[in-house]
């Protein structure tokens, strides 16, 4: 009798152990779909901004939302309030050197990016706390610094707010903001230029020439940055004795010929480029062009 029990209550457990046992049995690729998390886009989009300005990176992490009918600035993004500057989580910004911003000098490092726009001034607040999770976690006491813009119309609408580093020239560049009809312009720069500029200036009087690349790059960033153009003929002819077919250094030599007001000298080396470009068997014409400009500005 006893037997009897311990035999019918084996059974009975086995009886209801089975539903439970049967969950790790199901072929995996039915409990794959039953786990499988179903995703959903963001009404306002993740966005990373990266761009190199001189020898600096610069990156902004921020999230775009959309104007949707709404009125933005006095409205959604209300007059004289903290904003996060974008949706979401706060906007974060980088620097891989030092950087002026606005005039105001920020050391290399990631930072909180926070706005108090008005209608006719932003205060543009770039925070040491760059873990801080919203704008009522902000602390003025952690500000790196703050600098005022002037908000400006623009003739578009811009639907998705966006922040852009445009006018991308040496080491300077423009960060806007811009949204619905608005633009603020923030002028960034850097001193690389000037770092570049004395290691030049020392190579320029060393007595060892440079090697035909870096003279080439030494003659672009005179060029470019409007040093001294004399100098950068003498790299210009130190890269050619080297390269005497690279149509693009004489093509540089051409540029630089016509800023010292060589125009015929200036014409010879645009036309040099152009007979370089021309035995290729699919001539860049894009590059014929430029060089054909210079000819044509000489005469």
């Amino acid at each position: 009798m006893i037997q009897s029990s311990r035999l019918l209550s084996l059974l009975l457990s086995a009886l209801f152990a089975l539903p439970f046992a049967a969950g790790p049995l199901l072929p995996a690729s039915l409990r794959a779909v039953e786990e499988k998390k179903i995703e959903f886009p963001a009404a306002s989009q993740h966005a990373v901004v990266k761009q190199r300005v001189g020898l600096t990176d610069v990156e902004v992490d921020y999230s775009r939302p959309n104007k949707n009918d709404r009125e933005i600035f006095g409205g959604l993004v209300p007059y004289g309030k903290l904003w996060r500057t974008g949706a979401n989580a706060v906007t974060k910004i980088k620097f891989s050197n030092a950087v002026m911003l606005g005039g105001k000098e920020i050391p290399a490092g990631e930072y909180a990016l926070f706005t108090i726009p008005t209608a006719n001034e932003w205060t543009i607040i770039v925070s040491k706390d760059a873990k801080v999770q919203s704008t009522a976690d902000y602390k003025q006491e952690n500000d790196a610094v703050r600098l005022t813009a002037k908000p400006e119309p623009i003739p578009v609408t811009i639907e998705t707010f966006t922040i852009a580093l445009a006018d991308v020239k040496g080491a300077s560049a423009t960060l806007n903001f811009l949204w619905d009809k608005t633009r603020v312009p923030v002028k960034l720069t850097t001193d690389d230029v000037e770092q570049v500029s004395k290691q030049l200036d020392a190579a320029a009087s060393a007595t060892t020439p440079l090697d035909p690349r870096t003279a080439y790059q030494a003659a672009a960033f005179y060029y470019d940055n409007n040093k001294d153009m004399k100098q950068a003929a003498k790299w210009i002819d130190q890269a050619l004795e080297k390269n005497p077919d690279a149509y693009f250094m004489h093509y540089k030599k051409a540029q630089i010929q016509a800023k010292l007001g060589n125009k015929k000298e200036a014409t010879a080396s645009a036309q040099k480029t152009i007979d370089i470009l021309k035995k290729d068997k699919a001539p860049d014409e894009s590059a014929i062009n430029n060089a054909q400009q210079i000819i044509d500005s000489s005469k």
